[in-house]
């Protein structure tokens, strides 16, 4: 009797391994575990990835797609608050994530692979950490038909200028281009508004004023050392252009020099009282703001008669630095020559509005430098400091601190701003004009990097 309880007994408990085999899990046909090898698309720090595109993950073997949504995820901010949706699909040892919609234009997007994603077999990956890869990238915008927009950067020591693109990945490059053998000191650049041209002026006792070609890798097109009376070009500083015609400061002379940019000859000299610092045209090219760099005067001068039909006085300047004319050409900024203010004058008439103290750490030096882009100014400081300030309130929106600002320049979508920094190791860095955040650092050739110029898009 008890022989037939135990075989009654064992073949029960046979029968329940045999109802519930199917719910066991299946031993892996291998027990190799994947590993993660690269982001193919976009490659890390790509610079103008398109928004339309699959992000595209590579491992060592085939991946289950199941095992990815909750393990990967594209952040629409560093502080990872808002994901982007999406699918997964496989194909061969690579998974594609396919956001839903196309992406943002010209923003920064944050990646994140954790290793509980697994292969066919069931395999998860080995790490000691859950985190297994981070990348992070920004989108193309607006210029993307144009290509991605070169921007230069002058050197106010060395023979050559620096420019920086993107190649086909996405990737920063940076290589150097210009016919300017025996260049003296680079100082200011500026390209004409239908980027046809960029100009580059020789701060040099027996200085010069460049023309050089972009569609032509920037060879030198002219090369003007002489005004229209025939005096020589000397200590050519600022640059300021309208559709037609650019002015040159020529400071050790106390005039301005115009250009004529369908010719490419100087047509004429505008006599200033005092040496001239910084420069601003009107969008319509009718008015030209001269800056005193010896006192707190600003010179408003008619560019069709090309004479000075006013001279205003800031009170609380000593000099003036820099000066820059709003989008919308009711407003006039003027930087304080080694100092923290900005004034801000009517364009119409020159009248004082206000001025603004950007606070003590925010002395301009001598190598400060502004942009503008609708309704706000930015204004860069050597001693490191970026401020954002809204054109008709005349007031601070953000302000952040850094290394030593040079120039500054802002891409006319009004995407990035780009300037350049004197450092150790010469850079110029790609900010985000919103919050002022640096999103790139790229070192440059050169001990001395100087102006930064963005070529319109065309």
């Amino acid at each position: 009797m008890k022989i037939v309880k135990i075989f009654t007994v064992f073949a029960l408990f046979l029968g329940i391994l045999a109802c519930n085999g199917s719910r066991d899990v299946p031993i892996p046909v291998e027990q190799v575990r994947p590993t993660f090898n690269q982001f193919v698309q976009p490659v890390d720090s790509a610079f103008a990835f398109d928004r339309n595109a699959p992000l595209r993950m590579r491992f060592s073997e085939p991946m289950d797609p199941n095992t990815f949504p909750g393990n990967f995820h594209l952040w629409v901010d560093e502080q990872h608050t808002s994901e982007v949706a999406g699918e997964f699909v496989s194909e061969n040892s690579d998974i594609l994530f396919q956001p839903s919609a196309p992406l943002q234009k010209a923003h920064e997007y944050f990646t994140e692979l954790r290793a509980r994603v697994k292969d066919i077999h069931g395999n998860g990956i080995d790490k000691d950490t859950l985190l297994v890869a981070q990348t992070e990238f920004i989108t193309d915008g607006d210029y993307s038909e144009g290509g991605v927009p070169d921007f230069l950067i002058s050197n106010g020591s060395d023979d050559f200028l620096a420019r920086v693109n993107v190649d086909e990945n996405g990737l920063f490059k940076v290589d150097t281009v210009g016919d300017i053998n025996g260049f003296g000191r680079q100082l200011e650049m500026a390209f004409t508004n239908d980027g046809k041209y960029l100009i580059m002026s020789d701060y040099n006792s027996t200085g010069a004023i460049y023309f050089f070609d972009p569609d032509n890798d920037y060879s030198l097109v002219k090369k003007i050392e002489t005004n229209s009376d025939g005096s020589a070009v000397k200590k050519s500083a600022e640059i300021a252009v309208s559709d037609q015609e650019a002015y040159v400061v020529n400071q050790s002379s106390k005039q301005i020099s115009v250009i004529d940019l369908a010719t490419l000859e100087p047509v004429a000299l505008i006599d200033i009282p005092n040496t001239p610092k910084g420069m601003g045209i009107t969008p319509d090219g009718s008015k030209l703001f001269v800056g005193n760099a010896r006192s707190n005067e600003v010179w408003m001068i008619d560019t069709q008669s090309r004479t000075l039909t006013s001279t205003i006085k800031i009170d609380g300047f000593t000099r003036c630095l820099r000066v820059i004319v709003s989008d919308d050409g009711q407003y006039v900024a003027v930087r304080e020559f080694n100092g923290t203010k900005v004034a801000f004058l009517n364009a119409n008439d020159g009248s004082v509005i206000s001025v603004l103290d950007l606070g003590y750490k925010a002395k301009s030096g001598n190598n400060s430098d502004f942009a503008t882009h609708g309704e706000y100014l930015y204004a860069a400081a050597s001693t490191g400091e970026l401020s954002k300030i809204a054109w008709s309130s005349q007031s601070l929106v953000n302000q952040i601190q850094d290394i030593n600002f040079q120039g500054l320049d802002m891409y006319r979508t009004g995407e990035f701003l780009f300037a350049a920094v004197r450092t150790n190791n010469s850079q110029v860095v790609i900010i985000n004009p919103e919050n002022l955040k640096i999103l790139r650092r790229i070192t440059i050739r050169g001990t001395s990097p100087w102006d930064v110029a963005t070529r319109p898009n065309h």
